[in-house]
């Protein structure tokens, strides 16, 4: 069986994986913003699995950053990938889409509606812990509702630091009081409670909506570390996006 490569393109960072059919082999990170690491890292990323560009059967994007997807693209190019595919543009994502402006709709959030619908059932929640934390909501049909953005964990912590006078910049550990005795423990505090409330309080709703049966699945950097504080979170998998993207493109070829 031929291999492919799962790729999303986040706003931060790109996270590419090696799938064989459903299974994904290996992952790694890339820097968005370092363009220069794209086609360094790609090659040593396929040799460390003893795979050569020509062993892919087809590299399937998943993108929200339009520059970076053009930069990824052109340096696949140079590393001799001619099969690709672009989700949303070249590969549909087979999900019956709600949103009232479907155009509007991350790419990332249908990937991640249908990966979850599919692996793990409907209705169901889907939270992404990326640089905006999204909320998608599943229906019991398999529909993509909808859901919500907010600001992410490690832009709320920086804004905190950049935009206050006295604040310190503070780096993100688990937080072990909901009183804070110090600032930096506050700040964390703050976050990680916080973030983890929203999180219980939101998943409370929507489970009054959809039935106490709603699934809720956690995905993105931050979601293993929100789990502590969030109990109304069933299941963390940081690799939804990249299985979604890769079951896509398995269902494109169908």
């Amino acid at each position: 069986m031929k291999h492919m490569l799962a790729v999303d393109i986040g706003n931060t960072n790109i996270t590419v994986g090696i799938f064989c059919g459903a299974r994904m082999l290996a992952k790694t990170k890339i820097p968005t913003h370092n363009y220069s690491l794209y086609e360094e890292n790609i090659k040593r990323f396929l040799k460390s699995r003893g795979i050569e560009m020509k062993d892919l059967e087809t590299v399937a994007i998943s993108s929200v950053a339009p520059l970076a997807l053009a930069r990824f693209i052109m340096h696949l190019g140079r590393i001799g990938c001619r099969r690709r595919a672009i989700i949303g543009r070249d590969i549909k994502v087979p999900i019956i889409n709600k949103y009232k402006v479907k155009s509007e709709v991350g790419q990332d959030r249908l990937v991640n509606a249908f990966a979850a619908k599919s692996i793990y059932g409907a209705p169901a929640v889907i939270i992404d812990f990326g640089t905006a934390v999204t909320f998608d909501v599943v229906s019991k049909k398999g529909e993509y509702l909808g859901g919500l953005i907010l600001p992410g964990i490690a832009l709320s912590l920086r804004g905190l630091y950049e935009k206050t006078a006295l604040l310190p910049k503070v780096e993100l550990k688990p937080a072990s009081s909901i009183i804070g005795k110090d600032t930096v423990n506050s700040i964390r505090g703050g976050l990680l409670f916080g973030f983890g409330a929203m999180c219980d309080g939101l998943i409370a709703k929507y489970r009054g909506m959809f039935g106490n049966n709603t699934i809720t699945i956690a995905t993105g950097g931050n979601a293993d570390l929100i789990k502590r504080y969030a109990g109304s979170i069933d299941i963390v998998d940081e690799d939804l996006t990249l299985k979604g993207i890769a079951l896509t493109t398995a269902a494109s070829t169908q």
